[in-house]
């Protein structure tokens, strides 16, 4: 099979060997942000509403999802989480959030970061340049959505 399979992100079409990559059995930890739409307008110095999903494999639920809109120098953590009250190892459902983050004040643009926490602990990884492969599969670094700042 040459489907599903992880690389180091430096293998490219050229150096790939599926024959020594066992095939992802789990998917990791991820999180997406849905609201408010990308390049939306916000007022500096508010705090705004974000909602999402969030979900991991191999059974595991999310424990929190972690929300800045100031490059990481502040967190806050999304205030609801609606998921299936199944424990690890047999959680399967995507979690629902909510949470609130504060947008500078004196910029023209903002980007709000979510990352996700399961119940063993994995977290997302900041970016995808350690982790990105030559199929994308795997990659689940924060997401990231611009925003537009008025003050």
């Amino acid at each position: 099979q040459n489907d599903y399979k992880g690389f180091n992100p430096s293998t490219d079409w050229d150096t790939v060997d599926f024959t020594k990559s066992p095939a992802i059995q789990d998917m990791p930890v991820t999180s997406s942000i849905c609201s408010p739409a990308g390049g939306s307008k916000v007022t500096g110095g508010q705090e705004l509403t974000v909602s999402g999903y969030a979900w991991s494999g191999g059974g595991r639920a999310i424990v929190r999802v972690d929300l800045t809109a100031d490059g990481g120098k502040t967190w806050t953590q999304a205030d609801s989480l609606v998921q299936d009250s199944a424990r690890h190892p047999r959680h399967w459902g995507w979690t629902v959030w909510t949470g609130k983050v504060k947008i500078p004040e004196g910029v023209d643009s903002a980007e709000v970061w979510s990352k996700a926490v399961d119940s063993s602990y994995n977290v997302q990884p900041e970016s995808f340049s350690n982790i990105w492969n030559l199929r994308g599969v795997l990659s689940n670094a924060y997401c990231r959505l611009k925003l537009s700042v008025k003050n």
